[in-house]
């Protein structure tokens, strides 16, 4: 007989584990079923992603700050980076964490299975338990799929974890890195690791079929970005394709020939993972006629695909698109009554925070509330090489595009005090505003602390705040949070210190 349950969540990332915490607060009785081996929920980002890479890019900023200490009188003598100590600490994070989840499930009751879950029926589960224990069948009155996606590749460039691979194979890898490598797409996860790895001490060359890196960000953020990448000696080869059928396997390495795109259309994944494109303001060339790349690595990051196949979707009215993902309205139901899919599945910003909230708005749909859809311009999008990249809402273009007249304050961070005394002057934040209403349209940031900063542009941008409400508001000097208080005041052209 078939256990009972009021939600039965379909995955244990950041769109299943957060709803269903929230699904029980809300009085329904939930299981959740996650079939990443050992059991552990949180997903890819707590156990491939998000957490374990910024453990390790924690530790690359760290290095960096102790090689410069001198500047700040801080004499360190020779210093010296212990990789395998550095995975062990990334290790150690994303355990305590695992725990702190598997507590959370206990503390609000809700029942986990581990194993794979399909549908039977639209109501019916079954779930194929990874010890190899008897099957169990789940009713339930709604079901939530959050499965996610994982990483993905281009034709010719399959991942075989050693010298092709993806994200996964570093944050799994504890004993050693590259000394040089070549990394396919410059979006979140390939910035992210460039800037890791050169502050470890590899050779980095990144390469983007379109021409700028970070192509989904603001022109200014990339251009200023490939400036500081620049800087730092990290090769970024823009408006550049990857033959992938030139491949080959040495010794001590790879061999890729890249040339110049010619406009040809973009080969990319879905998702968070980045795109392998972007639009102008280039940081590199490669030659006419092509250029042979060697390295010991190539990281291919561009992009993630849809984690659905185990679901059975086709004994229900679940509805996926030609690219795998779930089609939803803006409660995130699909075709079939009491089915539901929040996070990856769903498409939209793949990103571990989006997916919680969407997941939230799911659950107390089903319970009868009258939850706010999520409106994606409310979305951060956060990176974290050095210098941080963060923003939400529309670009400048972007704003013009949709027929705004915009108005736009800019301010850098050399002329913030604490940025000067952290060391970290360069970047800046960009407001994006709307003339006639005078609300914001969207910010983006690159700089010191901008993943944690752009939280403030955001609720002022929920609660319909102008800029100028955000001058007014007292800011603690000296902080970096006084940038944003800047930007905003220039918008008006009456920024105060610059």
């Amino acid at each position: 007989m078939a256990e009972q349950f009021d939600l039965v969540v379909i995955g244990g990332g950041n769109g299943g584990y957060i709803p269903a915490i929230r699904a029980s607060q809300l009085g329904m009785s939930v299981a959740i079923i996650e079939k990443r081996e050992g059991g552990h929920l949180g997903g890819t980002c707590l156990n491939l992603g998000c957490i374990p890479t910024k453990a390790l890019l924690q530790t690359a900023h760290m290095l960096h700050d102790a090689r410069n200490g001198e500047e700040f009188g801080v004499k360190t003598g020779g210093v010296e980076f212990d990789y395998p100590a550095a995975a062990k600490r990334r290790e150690k994070v994303v355990g305590q964490l695992r725990q702190g989840v598997q507590g959370l499930m206990k503390k609000n009751k809700v029942t986990v299975y581990n194993g794979t879950g399909s549908f039977v029926e639209p109501k019916k589960i079954k779930v194929e338990p990874n010890d190899g224990s008897e099957t169990v069948e789940l009713e339930a009155k709604n079901v939530l799929i959050s499965t996610g996606s994982a990483v993905s590749t281009l034709p010719g460039l399959e991942f075989d974890g050693d010298r092709v691979i993806s994200s996964d194979d570093i944050v799994t890898e504890n004993d050693e890195y590259p000394e040089s490598v070549i990394i396919l797409g410059s979006g979140a996860v390939g910035v992210e690791f460039a800037s890791m790895y050169d502050d470890f001490g590899t050779d980095v060359t990144v390469v983007e079929l379109l021409d700028r890196i970070v192509p989904s960000e603001d022109p200014e953020i990339s251009a200023e970005l490939a400036k500081a990448f620049d800087k730092r000696g990290i090769r970024c080869l823009t408006g550049v394709k990857a033959d992938p059928d030139t491949l080959e396997k040495t010794d001590s390495g790879v061999k890729i020939k890249v040339s110049d795109a010619g406009g040809g259309e973009k080969e990319e994944a879905e998702g968070e993972g980045g795109s392998y494109g972007g639009e102008d303001i280039p940081a590199g060339e490669a030659d006419g006629d092509g250029e042979t790349l060697e390295a010991e690595t190539l990281l291919v990051a561009v992009g993630r695909k849809t984690v659905t196949e185990d679901l059975n979707l086709d004994v229900t009215n679940v509805e996926l698109t030609e690219k795998g993902v779930i089609e939803v309205d803006e409660f995130y139901r699909t075709g079939e009554d009491g089915v539901y899919a929040a996070g990856d599945v769903v498409g939209g910003y793949w990103l571990a925070h989006a997916a919680g909230h969407e997941g939230i708005v799911a659950v107390e749909h089903m319970a009868g509330e009258e939850p706010m859809p999520l409106d994606q311009n409310l979305v951060p999008r956060v990176t974290f090489c050095r210098p941080e990249v963060a923003s939400f809402g529309l670009t400048q273009e972007q704003a013009e595009d949709e027929g705004y007249e915009v108005r736009v304050g800019k301010f850098p961070f050399r002329a913030i005090g604490k940025a000067l005394i952290e060391g970290e002057p360069d970047g800046f934040v960009k407001v994006v505003a709307d003339e006639e209403t005078d609300l914001i349209l969207g910010m983006h940031a690159i700089g010191p602390k901008v993943t944690d900063l752009i939280a403030e542009g955001v609720f002022a941008k929920m609660v319909e705040g102008t800029p100028e409400e955000i001058g007014m508001t007292v800011h603690a000097h000296p902080s970096l949070a006084e940038v944003m208080a800047e930007a905003a005041m220039a918008t008006d052209g009456h920024a105060i210190h610059f």
